[in-house]
């Protein structure tokens, strides 16, 4: 059997060392993420999200705070987090994005 060209040579190697610095790479990309902040603004509700989706705190004006629409509040917090955690997934992906390595037929 003939082994594709490069394989085991130069070529073979740099796509290992590739992998291989990714790998770093990514066991780094966690503590990366979480320290990230990314700030959600709902209007009065408020939030703040790491890098990983955790929400990290939330505010709240209180003058949202009616005892006689509970659902109103709870829908800006909902939107909130939601948002918060779809942006912290947008930056996950694209900090992954960045550290995979160009291997040809991955």
């Amino acid at each position: 059997m003939k082994l594709p060209k490069n394989f085991g040579g130069q070529g073979f190697g740099n796509v290992m060392q590739q992998a291989k610095q990714a790998m770093e790479r990514a066991k780094k990309l966690e503590e990366e993420l979480e320290n990230e902040r990314v700030p959600i603004d709902k209007g009065p509700v408020k939030a703040i999200m790491d890098g990983t989706g955790q929400l990290v705190s939330i505010k709240i004006d209180p003058s949202v705070l009616d005892p006689e629409d509970v659902e109103a509040l709870e829908d800006l917090i909902v939107g909130a987090v939601r948002d918060g955690f779809t942006k912290a997934t947008e930056l996950r992906n694209a900090k992954v994005g960045e550290i995979m390595p160009n291997i040809p037929g991955l």
